[in-house]
Parts: structure tokens; C-alpha cells; sequence
């Protein structure tokens, strides 16, 4: 269950979606019948400016956005 923002330095209360970022990740088990659905968020205000990301160690980390502008160019 989702209690706060994914954000550590943020700590923002997860009361209801009604704005910020939903992140579903599907963890595998022993078997496929078996997995684990995990759910993280981030704030409105954490979300302008962050990401998150869950690499291979599967421990979810949050990073800046880039620019759109740099998306653009890339």
C-alpha cells in the first residue's frame, strides 16, 4: 500500500490520486503465478522535477527529469 511520496526527502501523505505519479512494478516470484505487485508514487510537486526509476537490484530510486528540451535533441 501506498503511504507517502516515493521521494525520501519529500514525505508528502498519499491520501487519494488526484495528482502526481502512479508507478506499478511487477516483481517475479519462484513462479509466474506467484508474482508480487508493488505500487509507489510521487507527489505533484516531486513529479515535476523527479523520476523514479527501479534498476535491476530492484530497490526504486528517484532521479531528476530531464528537460523536455533535451528530449527533443536526443
Amino acid at each position: 500500500m501506498v503511504s507517502e511520496c516515493a521521494n525520501p526527502g519529500c514525505g508528502a501523505q498519499f491520501l487519494y490520486f488526484g495528482e502526481g505519479k502512479l508507478v506499478v512494478v511487477r516483481r517475479q516470484q519462484a513462479s509466474p503465478d506467484q508474482a508480487k505487485v508493488e505500487f509507489f508514487w510521487l507527489c505533484g510537486d516531486c513529479a515535476t522535477h523527479l523520476n523514479l526509476e527501479i534498476p535491476s537490484n530492484g530497490i526504486p530510486h528517484v532521479v531528476p527529469r530531464q528537460p523536455m528540451s533535451e528530449l527533443l535533441t536526443a
